[in-house]
C-alpha cells in the first residue's frame, strides 16, 4: 500500500507535464498563426489584391497595378497540374469574350521551368492568354496560394471579389454573366 501513494503521484506529474506541452505548443501554433511575416496571409474575398510585379516569357514585366481600374482575373496555374491542363483551354475561349479595355486576364505560371516551360506548352496546346512567370512562386506566396490552380477575380477598386480554389468550368453561362456584369460596372 506504501508503493501507490508515489505511483499516483508521478502519473499525476505526467499527466501535469502532457498537458502543459500541449497548452505550449497550441501557443506556439497561435502566436505563429497571428504573427506571419508580411506576404503568408491568404488572401481571399474581399481583400486587397497584393500588387506584383513579374515578367512574361518575353521578359516584359507587367504589375498588377498596370491594369488599375479594370476588371482582372489572376489565375495561378503549372503545366504539371493535371485540373490546370484541363481548365487553361476553358480560360483561352473565355479571353477573346471578354478581353478590352475594362478585362483583363493574368494566367500566372507557377512552373520551375520558366519560359521554356510554358511557351513549349502553350504552342503545343495552341492557347493563347497573357501568361506571366512565377517559377520561385513568390507572387503566389503573397497571394497564400499553394494549390492550383487558384483563382482571383480583382475588381476595378483592387479587391478581390470572388476566389476560386481548383478547377471551375469558365465557360459557365452562370459564370460567364457573373464577369460580364463586373465588367459592366463602372
Amino acid at each position: 500500500m506504501a508503493d501507490a501513494a508515489p505511483k499516483n503521484s508521478s502519473k499525476k506529474q505526467i499527466l501535469f507535464l502532457g498537458v502543459l506541452a500541449l497548452l505550449v505548443v497550441l501557443f506556439v501554433v497561435g502566436y505563429v498563426a497571428e504573427h506571419r511575416p508580411i506576404g503568408r496571409k491568404i488572401i481571399t474575398t474581399g481583400d486587397r489584391a497584393p500588387d506584383f510585379r513579374i515578367p512574361d516569357p518575353n521578359g516584359r514585366f507587367f504589375s498588377l497595378s498596370d491594369f488599375k481600374g479594370k476588371v482582372v482575373m489572376v489565375h495561378f496555374w503549372a503545366t504539371w497540374c493535371p485540373p490546370c491542363v484541363e481548365e487553361l483551354p476553358l480560360l483561352a475561349k473565355l479571353y477573346p469574350q471578354l478581353a478590352g479595355n475594362d478585362f483583363e486576364m493574368l494566367a500566372v505560371s507557377v512552373d520551375e521551368g520558366g519560359a521554356n516551360a510554358v511557351t513549349t506548352f502553350m504552342g503545343q496546346h495552341n492557347l493563347h492568354v497573357p501568361v506571366l512567370l512565377d517559377p520561385d512562386r513568390s507572387v503566389a506566396g503573397l497571394y497564400g496560394t499553394y494549390k492550383f490552380p487558384e483563382t482571383y477575380i480583382i475588381d476595378r477598386q483592387g479587391i478581390v471579389q470572388y476566389k476560386v480554389i481548383g478547377p471551375h468550368n469558365w465557360m459557365d453561362p452562370g459564370t460567364v454573366q457573373m464577369l460580364k456584369n463586373m465588367i459592366a460596372q463602372k
